[in-house]
């Protein structure tokens, strides 16, 4: 059995939150937050005959619609939505995964560090969360036309400069949900395990969105500077993606740069240029990230005690975990754990 909801922008954004928010009250019971102002947040607790878990809702700057969502449904719940190009929707799935179906881009399954971004154009699909697949997730929700607001002194002309005039194909791709790149992926889950006083925390929301669409664009133009990636052969790129890869295989004993540039038969200099040029990072400045962000998950989604996580992941002291760990995310691993058990406990 399912339960099928309908969005359609068609008529404005006001009336597309409204039937937002008659989805949420169907599926779930609202209460507001304690000490937080009511038109800005609120938390729906999905209802037992749907399933468990909770979705909370932030209203920010300009009408703009922060989703957190942190549930499993026990029934197929489908929204079908029909949205004009004025729809704004940035995605990150944190953990778990739905299914997207858009007549235009295609089909996928949204899951773990996927990045979604709307298109540039009218849409018309479904979306499906089947029943017992626990989904954990932020989306960022707006009309276009808010978006200068975000931009600061900048101007909204460097996101229409580069993510608005990507080739088709990539607009797709995006909207379909493309590995997300550390650093947006920490800005995500900052949002998700925030924790600070009610009255700042719709400021830290906003200041997170700010800080996503600036990375957004960056990570962009650097991807397509074209006149650096013209200094790299398709060998060299292919060999350089394998990097991360063989850094995950081997967390102990971490080759050094000139093994790296030997074993891959690229020059050291072009590798580790090549490297920052793709992923933004130096080599192992991004795979101490990217291990911390697979420990952040495991804290999140395992009952593993924090001495087997800084293992798996290629700590042999417990203690210098911890302080990487926090020193990543400005909390210790164990609060990090105790934070996401209290908000499922609110």
């Amino acid at each position: 059995m399912e339960h099928k909801f309908y969005i359609n922008s068609n008529n404005g954004y006001a009336a597309m939150l409204e039937q937002y928010r008659a989805m949420h009250e169907q599926i779930g019971d609202a209460r507001f937050l304690p000490n937080h102002d009511m038109r800005k947040g609120i938390v729906y607790d999905i209802k037992p005959e749907y399933g468990k878990g909770t979705i909370q809702i932030y209203h920010l700057l300009g009408n703009v619609m922060l989703l957190i969502y942190d549930f499993v449904f026990n029934k197929d719940i489908v929204t079908a939505f029909d949205l004009t190009h004025n729809y704004f929707e940035i995605e990150y799935c944190i953990d778990g995964c739905m299914y997207i179906e858009e007549e235009k881009a295609g089909d996928t399954c949204f899951s773990q560090n996927n990045l979604s971004i709307s298109l540039s154009q009218d849409m018309k699909g479904i979306i499906k969360r089947c029943a017992g697949q626990k989904y954990q997730g932020v989306s960022i929700t707006a009309n276009r036309h808010v978006l200068p607001s975000y931009f600061g002194s900048t101007g909204v002309d460097v996101w229409n400069d580069t993510i608005e005039k990507l080739e088709d194909q990539l607009r797709s791709e995006y909207y379909l949900g493309l590995d997300t790149p550390l650093e947006i992926a920490a800005a995500f889950l900052q949002i998700f395990n925030c924790r600070l006083p009610a009255k700042t925390r719709t400021l830290f929301y906003e200041s997170k969105v700010m800080e996503i669409l600036s990375m957004i664009v960056s990570n962009e133009i650097m991807r397509y500077d074209k006149f650096e990636l013209t200094a790299l052969t398709p060998y060299e790129l292919q060999k350089i993606k394998e990097i991360p890869r063989i850094l995950l295989e081997q967390p102990f004993e971490l080759p050094s740069i000139l093994s790296l540039s030997k074993k891959l038969v690229i020059n050291p200099k072009k590798l580790t240029k090549g490297f920052k040029l793709i992923y933004g990072d130096t080599i192992f400045s991004y795979h101490r990230k990217f291990s911390l962000q697979q420990a952040s998950s495991m804290l999140l989604n395992t009952e593993k005690s924090v001495n087997e996580i800084a293992y798996d992941i290629g700590y042999s002291s417990s203690s210098n975990f911890c302080a990487a760990f926090k020193k990543q995310y400005g909390i210790t691993p164990l609060k990090y754990r105790e934070s996401s058990l209290l908000r499922n406990a609110e």
